[in-house]
């Protein structure tokens, strides 16, 4: 109810230069005169002016005007301007909008009410001309740092998409689909540093990747391109999987920065004999029609991209089945998945998992394990999984 008065000194007579940054401003305030003295300093400024007469008047006019900022009166009839200001928060919610509370009031009480209701500033009336002047440039820089800021973001999604694009030619570009085979990866980012894979060779061979770049996201997930340029090549040839190790590792040693590195397990498979390569990846289980394990295969290698010397030290780990086995690989993110207690989902969870699932829900109902334990929670790491037939 008190009318706002704008006092000014003598330096504030001068002229007053148009802002760089045009906005349109809400004056809120009860009193007609307290309106027209903030409504002309604000024109005064170069900006445009919308006027309410009371708190749901200003909230009426936010949903038709969308102003940049609010210049809000404190006491007020009906709706008082703290309500009008929770309300204004409240639509605003994914906008940057600065409110600015006018009032009589001054002591430490009400300021911390007006700042909890949601206001940004609060200035005391009189209003100091100067002051206010202040205020409304400061206001108009944050708008437009804003403005920079969400086409900063466009052009990073932009540009992020793009770049998903490509990631996801070169992943489905040359994979294969075998009913054999089911497998998913849940990234933690917009990318995800881990890529499962599965190629066949001329002779009918099958090979099968999961490869785990250190890291996630963008980075993680251009580190393993490598790799999949070189697991399609080899195994459109036929070759061993120790020699396919061995060129990735040299490919990686000479692509990525140090520091950088990929974990892996590859899979060839031919008639009733197969080889796994392991290098830093868990333990791949190789699984009895029940579910059982009848034998593990622990990383006999480093990561790749490591050492170049190292990769193909240890040859592959051979290994016969019997019809109805199955082959299970997975990434550390799934053994790692901690819940909100930051219980890890941990082997023995995955092992009892597979004993209870019958062959064909395996790999769904380890994912939908995974699910209830996380219960909502985000794993803190890629997560991959997949699940070969052995027939």
């Amino acid at each position: 109810m008190n009318t706002p008065v704008l006092t000014q000194t003598g330096a504030d007579a001068a002229p007053v230069a148009l802002p760089a940054r045009q906005m349109t401003v809400l004056v809120v305030d009860d009193t007609l005169i307290g309106r027209a003295t903030v409504s002309t300093l604000v024109r005064r400024l170069g900006h445009r002016c919308i006027e309410a007469s009371d708190g749901a008047g200003a909230v009426q006019a936010y949903r038709t005007y969308r102003p940049d900022v609010v210049l809000m009166d404190v006491v007020m009839p009906g709706m008082d301007g703290l309500e009008a200001t929770r309300q204004l928060r409240r639509l605003a919610a994914d906008t940057f909008l600065p409110i600015l509370l006018l009032s009589a009031r001054s002591d430490d009480t009400d300021m911390i009410a007006g700042l909890q209701a949601g206001a940004d500033d609060y200035l005391t009336k009189p209003i100091n001309f100067a002051i206010l002047t202040a205020k409304l440039a400061n206001c108009a820089r944050q708008l437009t740092m804003h403005a920079s800021m969400a086409n900063y973001r466009a052009e990073q999604e932009e540009e992020i998409e793009f770049a998903r694009h490509v990631i996801e030619r070169q992943v489905q570009g040359k994979a294969v689909n075998d009913r054999r085979v089911r497998y998913s990866v849940t990234p933690t980012a917009q990318f995800s540093g881990d890529i499962v894979a599965v190629s066949h060779s001329p002779s009918g061979a099958l090979y099968a990747l999961l490869a785990d770049a250190t890291g996630h996201g963008l980075a993680a997930a251009i580190s393993v391109l490598p790799v999949l340029q070189v697991f399609f090549g080899m195994a459109k040839k036929n070759l061993s999987l120790g020699l396919m190790a061995s060129e990735i590792n040299r490919h990686l040693s000479t692509t990525l920065p140090v520091g950088r590195f990929v974990a892996a397990t590859i899979v060839r498979i031919e008639g009733n004999e197969g080889e796994v390569w392991v290098g830093g990846t868990p333990e791949v289980l190789l699984l009895d029609r029940s579910g059982l394990v009848n034998a593990r295969f622990g990383s006999m290698n480093l990561p790749l991209g490591i050492d170049v010397d190292d990769a193909a030290n240890v040859p592959p780990q051979r290994f016969e089945w019997t019809p109805g086995d199955q082959l299970m690989l997975c990434s550390d993110g799934l053994l790692e998945a901690h819940n909100r207690m930051g219980e890890p989902f941990g082997s023995q969870r995955l092992e009892a998992t597979l004993r209870d699932a019958a062959p064909a829900r395996r790999h769904d109902s380890v994912r939908d394990a995974l699910a209830v334990h996380l219960d909502g929670a985000l794993a803190h790491d890629d997560v991959s999984l997949m699940v070969i037939d052995l027939e």
